[in-house]
């Protein structure tokens, strides 16, 4: 069978799709790719279901492309990032595992997947240890972010002085980072940093402040989201928890685009009511945007109760549009 296009430009222009969340795109290029008997198939794919919310298909594509591959890390990392994330910690132990023992597989890399699994296990010495390891051995997960997540494990062992100090030394190597690594990173130095003053000094105030702060880098850092819903209501009756489409004008500069702009955003979102879950999503969006927001989409994803209301988690990116 004759192909128009080769695997490296079908690859680039599935990484283009993904970055531009056009995830129907991705997948019909990441079928040729499949066609073509190309490894690289099995990555796109499970990245382009994962971001339909089709989360169980892309760990099995993951399952199935480390089958016929199974010395290919990149695919044992996916699969171990897409295992924690849905909270299945022992499974993306093993996969991370796995993948370590991969031919040229970064090993920095790899500790830092797993120091991440066992901090979200609670295991917060067994996770700076390995942060340490990472150190030691760093050769592509950059130094700011080794410091600031074991920062977050010396937060959780109530070790603040310690995680003071590994946060200045992040602010200190940020400047080293690729820029657009730049701004997660800095979001989550915010975020530890509210962190601390509310876990230790009790300053909700302040630590929504550094939350607002971390959120202007990247609005999808869980922290800065856990933080936003300390001191909200409780859900103490089942109470939805939405998918929110929200749109908006966008006023910040953006690179060879006008504004100001139109926008689309997704949130999930504990709220009686659509109107009410918007009022909990504006101070995640930049501030002269946020009095243009409205609900676009609101679908009710299930019912909770006893959990505080508020934003769950912010899917980082945006859809952007011309208007008329």
């Amino acid at each position: 069978m004759l192909f128009r296009k080769s695997p490296e430009q079908l690859i680039d222009e599935a990484e283009r799709a993904l970055a531009a969340m056009d995830y129907e795109k991705a997948r019909r290029i990441d079928m040729q790719l499949l066609r073509m008997r190309h490894t690289a198939g099995f990555e796109y794919t499970a990245r382009a279901l994962w971001g339909l919310h089709r989360l169980d298909e892309a760990i099995a594509t993951l399952r199935q492309g480390v089958q016929v591959a199974p010395d290919l890390w990149v695919l044992w990392e996916y699969l171990g990032h897409y295992l924690s994330d849905t909270g299945r910690y022992g499974e993306a132990l093993d996969a991370f595992c796995r993948g370590m023992e991969c031919p040229n597989a970064p090993q920095d890399s790899f500790l830092y997947n797993l120091a991440i699994v066992y901090q979200r296990m609670g295991e917060h010495a067994v996770a700076l240890n390995m942060l340490h390891e990472a150190i030691q051995k760093r050769a592509r997960v950059p130094l700011a972010l080794l410091e600031a997540a074991a920062a977050y494990c010396h937060i959780q062992q109530g070790q603040f002085s310690e995680a003071e100090a590994a946060l200045q030394r992040a602010e200190q190597v940020i400047g080293a980072l690729e820029l657009t690594q730049q701004p997660s990173v800095q979001a989550m130095i915010y975020a530890y940093r509210g962190l601390i003053v509310w876990q230790r000094d009790g300053d909700l105030a302040r630590a929504k402040q550094y939350a607002e702060q971390a959120l202007s880098f990247d609005k999808a850092n869980p922290n800065a989201a856990a933080l936003m819903r300390e001191g909200n209501p409780i859900a103490e009756q089942p109470t939805p928890l939405w998918h929110i489409l929200v749109e908006g004008t966008w006023f910040e500069p953006l690179e060879g685009v006008r504004t100001p702009i139109g926008f689309f955003a997704n949130y999930w979102v504990i709220a009686d009511t659509p109107e009410e879950a918007l009022e909990y999503i504006r101070p995640f969006e930049p501030r002269a945007s946020r009095p243009t927001l409205k609900v676009a989409e609101a679908t009710r994803e299930k019912m909770v109760q006893g959990e505080r209301k508020g934003v769950v988690r912010a899917q980082s990116g945006y859809a952007f549009y011309e208007g008329e």
